[in-house]
């Protein structure tokens, strides 16, 4: 589930999971499948393209398609 309800609590919601992406996408660019590895205990694969599709669409993150990366936007 994307938002929490009262069956799917914050943690457990898309939007509560977003923030694992972006930890590990500051350390470091990562390819789509070296991200989904490295963060699959906490994502199915369906929430993590949603997660992907959130912060792309908040352009928290882009997409480096010449070096097939994907890259944290800093906003400081």
């Amino acid at each position: 589930m994307i938002v929490p309800n009262k069956v799917i609590s914050f943690s457990e919601s898309i939007i509560g999971k977003m923030p694992i992406i972006l930890k590990c996408l500051s350390k470091e660019e990562m390819t789509l499948k070296e991200l989904f590895f490295t963060t699959q205990d906490y994502f199915e694969i369906d929430e993590f393209i949603y997660a992907l599709d959130v912060l792309f669409l908040l352009d928290a993150i882009k997409v480096d398609m010449d070096k097939g990366v994907i890259i944290y936007v800093n906003k400081d």
